[in-house]
């Protein structure tokens, strides 16, 4: 009997079918999304009977909906954020978790370090004057006179090390977890209380995931902190940061500018609405046509190689399936 992927993701593929070469068309039924719109996991319920796999989105997967849906085995995130996935329930109900390790890294540090430029040049506030017929010259900054404070040093963090090397600033870091040979490499000094590198740190860009131990972590007291003419850009979770008091320190003066590409809300960006001096953009850190084909194909290998694990045919290339699952897996 063919096992059924469900690819919940509206826009899924439409860079390219590359994904459709690692699906055997004799084990697998493929089912689609074609509403249009991010599902509701229990309004939509209908859609989930009898599925195996979910190819994931951004779509909430709630402890009502791992009650709901006894077939599924595995759910594959396009991505690398599960806040949306209970993964308590999953790992309750035997539900494997995959993310797409790595694939979001380049593309997200790339948006980083290009908001970084945008605001010390203030280049997207000369563009709006200009086209308001203004002739306002704003002098920058150099990023290489700059220090730059790095919360997380996961992937993602890791290549924004890489690629601000090459502008020479002062590099520091703060990380649960510490790489001695990267952060040798690349100069990265560490930091173990958080108030001691935000308050050094004339940029200070956000990589981490949203959990309970970093919900909330850059909160009102770490804020007022922050260094006169600062500069913070978040493109992880919105809820890592505590969102009014950051945009009343934008309000007042006290920091330069803020990137922000991630919101309590998708589709609502209170508390910025107004504020000149913040870049604002709809979670698009990993939206490369490249990095979204990277991101599917991986997301529909991670499934293939569980499904071989649950379903061997000879068993000679478990040991190098087993270790695809446990880099890419989370529950």
């Amino acid at each position: 009997m063919k096992r059924k992927i469900f690819i919940a993701i509206e826009e899924f593929g439409k860079n390219s079918d590359e994904y459709s070469k690692l699906i055997d068309k004799d084990k697998f039924d493929v089912i689609w999304n074609e509403s249009g719109k991010r599902l509701d996991c229990i309004k939509d319920a209908s859609l989930f009977e009898g599925v195996d796999y979910i190819v994931a989105g951004l779509e909430e997967y709630t402890t009502e909906f791992f009650e709901r849906n006894n077939s599924i085995k595995a759910i594959s995130r396009v991505g690398v954020g599960v806040d949306s996935i209970d993964l308590e329930s999953a790992k309750e109900k035997g539900i494997k978790i995959f993310i797409t390790t790595d694939k979001p890294s380049v593309a997200v540090a790339e948006l980083c370090i290009s908001n970084m430029i945008a605001l010390l040049r203030s280049t997207f506030i000369m563009n709006q004057s200009l086209k308001n017929d203004r002739w306002d010259v704003i002098q920058g900054r150099d990023i290489r006179n700059c220090t730059v404070g790095i919360i997380g040093l996961g992937s993602i963090g890791k290549q924004v090390v890489k690629r601000l090397s090459a502008f020479g600033p002062k590099i520091l870091g703060y990380a649960r977890t510490w790489d001695s040979l990267f952060a040798r490499k690349y100069s990265v000094k560490r930091f173990k209380e958080l108030q001691d590198i935000v308050s050094r740190s004339d940029i200070l860009t956000i990589h981490l995931p949203l959990e309970k131990k970093t919900e909330n972590l850059i909160n009102d007291e770490i804020i007022k902190t922050l260094k006169d003419d600062s500069i913070l850009i978040n493109t992880s979770r919105a809820g890592v940061i505590d969102n009014v008091a950051l945009a009343e320190s934008l309000r007042n003066g006290h920091i330069l500018g803020a990137a922000i590409d991630v919101f309590n809300e998708e589709r609502k960006i209170a508390p910025y609405n107004e504020l000149e001096n913040v870049i604002l953009t709809p979670h698009v850190g990993s939206h490369t046509a490249g990095t979204r084909i990277a991101m599917e194909e991986s997301a529909i290998s991670n499934i293939i190689s569980y499904d071989s694990l649950i379903y061997p045919i000879d068993g000679s290339n478990i040991p190098d399936l087993l270790i695809q699952v446990e880099k890419n897996s989370v529950v």
